[in-house]
């Protein structure tokens, strides 16, 4: 049995907290992936079978995937880290489950057979349990009933543990209250933006040695980054699109195939009302054109809803002899009564859609376009399979552009270059995890095109030589001078600010604000405005950089938040249950790393290493 660390006081700690809170209490678990006698390694005395890493790895990638609302490549995945968060996870479950172990938590044959035959997995057509279905469910899992079993009381183990731990733990309710404070309190400053135009005198022209000073005081705006140097050949269907040809007769047909899409008749969007006869439904249009009465309420007394007289967009031939009367009409409105096959009506015409009419001139060049797209697209396609084998064969990008209509290129590469392949989200994603050891291999542009590259070095970071960059530091060392002139400025006529000299009177613009929270924005000015002014005292005047010189600014009150607002408390009931669910996770997280540092873990890493590869190298995207 593998030693544990746990001392005789927290096992007994624990007992007692189980013992007030949990009795006569049960867990219910979910179903879990089936494990099989293949493991990675143990968590004390519990084994982590293969299944489970697995099923922990595919899980964290849906949940990356959810919140990056859209697929992560295998390369993006890997760069989050993915498997290492999935083996954390899985260790901290097992580690929960010997936890459980140790304390004697377990379900009884009686409740967990219950359970067993109360999954909808395993209910026949008559709605009782069957059997036949559970064994498939266990063949199909590669696992035998006594694990699927061991597991399942496992899980309602832990869930009786993870309740226990939980229960009566509430976040304090003077908590809510700071919070809300926080953000309910307010602020009242006025303000002034001193700019160019407030200053006039303009800067001396920088000497040499003053830019080549600046350039070195100032290295960081001037230095490149750490890139990659990296070669790629690439292809997309927009490089040979033009080279497609086409013919007028092709485009022609292509026309006259698709006339219904480029030529739209006239449309109206009607709603009809059908009467008894005739005379009804004149009467019930005079008490519309009378005012007496709406269309809307011809229809709700006739126990008719909107939807049930609605036609949507008609053309005209599809109202029959009514035709004439509703196309006619010159303006949206009622009109009738008119003939149909369900007798006479009254029709309203909520929108009148003039017809699209597009000549084959007029499309001419979109259908080319189009043609060149497609044949392109297709062209680029078919060459694949010859550039994988050109690259499978150890031929060079320099080769494969050579050999193909692929287009050499070469970029130093790092996060924020833009342009070109660069654009493109597949080549970023790309370059972001390639190393000089990775050899080239076709990867698919979401236009189309496909791309190849290979990592030529590691470039470090390196500030540019100064007669490179000697106009950028010119306009860079000016503005500084600029700003700190204005800045200078700024500060002398704060100085003066005072309960009795305002901004306004020392012949600024001034602007007042009232009642700003901290999630406020000041039009104007900074975003660090805000920010300052809840930093500062009543009657305190400060001055802070802008971007478009300086501001000062003097806070003349600070009103603390009303608690009970409706605003207010209902901000209370929101943040109250977010700090509940935070508190509580916060303690579990603890309470489970303190579990994991009493138990041995044993990991088999390269069958770890062996299931990462065989998940990234499938691009898992369930």
């Amino acid at each position: 049995m593998a030693e544990r660390k746990r001392s005789k006081a927290s096992t007994t700690a624990v007992w007692i907290i189980v013992g007030l809170l949990m009795f006569g209490m049960v867990g219910f678990g979910a179903v879990g992936l089936s494990g099989t006698a293949r493991s990675i390694g143990k968590v004390g005395d519990k084994p982590v079978s293969v299944n489970q890493y697995y099923a922990a790895l595919q899980n964290e990638a849906n949940s990356a995937q959810q919140q990056a609302g859209r697929r992560l490549s295998p390369q993006e995945m890997q760069s989050i880290g993915l498997d290492n968060i999935a083996l954390a996870r899985v260790v901290r479950q097992r580690a929960m489950d010997q936890e459980a172990t140790d304390l004697g938590l377990s379900m009884g044959d009686e409740r967990l057979s219950t359970q067993i035959q109360n999954l909808g997995a395993f209910t026949g057509l008559n709605g009782t349990f069957d059997r036949v279905a559970y064994d498939q469910y266990l063949d199909r899992n590669n696992t035998t009933s006594s694990e699927f079993e061991t597991r399942l009381r496992e899980e309602n183990a832990r869930n009786i543990l993870q309740t226990a731990i939980l229960s009566g733990l509430d976040a304090p309710a003077a908590y809510e209250d700071v919070i809300v404070g926080f953000l309910q309190e307010t602020r009242d400053f006025s303000w002034a933006k001193i700019t160019t135009e407030d200053y006039s005198t303009g800067v001396e022209v920088p000497t040499e040695n003053d830019l080549r000073k600046y350039h070195t005081e100032n290295a960081d705006q001037f230095t490149l980054p750490s890139s990659k140097d990296i070669t790629y050949a690439w292809l997309t269907p927009d490089m040979i699109a033009q080279t497609v040809a086409a013919t007028d007769e092709d485009l022609r047909a292509m026309y006259d195939a698709r006339a219904d899409e480029f030529n739209q008749p006239e449309t109206r969007l009607v709603e009809r009302l059908v009467f008894s006869d005739e005379a009804t439904a004149q009467a019930a249009l005079q008490t519309i054109l009378d005012g007496s009465a709406t269309f809307e309420d011809l229809v709700a007394n006739r126990g008719l809803e909107m939807d049930d007289v609605d036609l949507g967009d008609v053309q005209k031939e599809s109202l029959g002899d009514a035709a004439e009367i509703v196309f006619g009409a010159t303006d949206p409105g009622v009109v009738g009564p008119a003939p149909t096959n369900l007798g006479p009506a009254l029709f309203r015409i909520n929108a009148i859609l003039d017809a699209q009419i597009q000549t084959f001139d007029d499309v001419k060049a979109d259908l080319l376009a189009e043609v060149q797209t497609n044949q392109a697209t297709e062209s680029v396609s078919r060459l694949v399979e010859d550039i994988e084998d050109l690259l499978a064969g150890g031929a060079t990008l320099e080769e494969v552009a050579n050999e193909t209509d692929m287009v050499l290129g070469q970029t130093n590469w790092y996060p924020g270059v833009e342009g070109g392949i660069s654009d493109y989200s597949e080549f970023r994603t790309a370059a972001l995890t390639i190393t000089e050891d990775d050899f080239p291999e076709l990867i698919n542009l979401s236009d189309g095109g496909i791309f190849a590259m290979r990592m030529n070095q590691a470039i470090p970071a390196a500030l540019q030589p100064f007669d490179d960059v000697r106009a950028s530091v010119e306009t860079a060392w000016e503005a500084d001078a600029v700003q700190q002139q204005l800045t200078a400025q700024a500060d002398a006529l704060a100085a003066q600010v005072n309960d009795d000299v305002t901004l306004a009177s020392l012949g600024l613009t001034e602007q007042r604000e009232e009642d700003m929270v901290r999630t406020d924005f000041v039009e104007g000015a900074s975003l660090s405005l805000i920010s300052t002014v809840f930093d500062m005292e009543p009657g305190d005047v400060m001055v802070l950089e802008d971007p478009d010189g300086a501001i000062i600014v003097q806070l003349s009150a600070i009103h603390a938040a009303d608690l009970e607002t409706e605003e207010s408390q209902a901000l209370k009931n929101i943040l109250g249950q977010r700090l509940q669910q935070a508190f509580q996770t916060d303690v579990l997280a603890a309470y489970s790393q303190a579990v994991q540092g009493d138990v041995d873990v044993t990991l088999d890493q390269s069958i770890v290493q062996s299931l990462n590869s065989q998940f990234y190298g499938q691009g898992h995207s369930n």
